[in-house]
């Protein structure tokens, strides 16, 4: 009996985790169709659209996330932001912007950069909050090391550069970083 009751809990977690990760799956996709809504003629920038080594590297190495959406708190005030890299249904051009989400849900676009040049080998990764990240020693200036307070955003230019964005708060503004080259 005890065995049985056992198994029954681990089915009811195990479906529990489940619906939790689907709505909040589900949650995501919603945020973001609602933000195109905000960019007409634009699309979030597919794997197809990348050019071959970029997609191979993806499919290998980030199988369950998109390297064209960064879901996260960027300006520490407990709600979720989004970075997202937008194509333009016509003109192709790609544009990576971010994207402040309050608690009222009216994202405003903080950030935004044209990314045209690259786009078959740009992808972003999320950088977790209380990471280093210092200026690649090829640049030389007096650039500081910065400890993140909040989440950041690693912009990857496959095999040719990478800059971290972050949230600045004392300028109220994203900044970043050139971490590699």
């Amino acid at each position: 009996m005890k065995q049985r009751s056992a198994s029954v809990l681990v089915v009811l977690f195990a479906a529990l985790f489940c619906c939790v990760g689907i709505s909040v799956g589900q949650e995501r996709k919603n945020g973001v169709d609602s933000i195109l809504g905000s960019f007409p003629g634009y699309h979030v920038l597919t794997l197809k659209e990348r050019d071959s080594d970029a997609r191979e590297f993806f499919v290998k190495h980030f199988q369950k996330a998109s390297p064209s959406v960064v879901h996260a708190d960027f300006d520490g005030d407990g709600h979720l932001d989004y970075a997202l890299l937008l194509r333009n249904d016509k003109s192709q051009v790609t544009k990576l912007v971010v994207l402040l989400c309050p608690e009222d849900g009216h994202c405003r676009n903080v950030y935004e950069l044209d990314v045209s040049a690259y786009s078959g080998s740009v992808y972003l990764r999320p950088v977790s909050r209380r990471s280093r990240i210092s200026q690649t020693e090829s640049i030389e200036t007096d650039t500081a090391p910065v400890n993140l307070k909040f989440s950041g955003i690693r912009v990857t230019y496959f095999e040719k550069g990478e800059v971290v964005l972050y949230w600045n708060k004392k300028l109220k503004k994203m900044d970043g970083i050139t971490t590699a080259d």
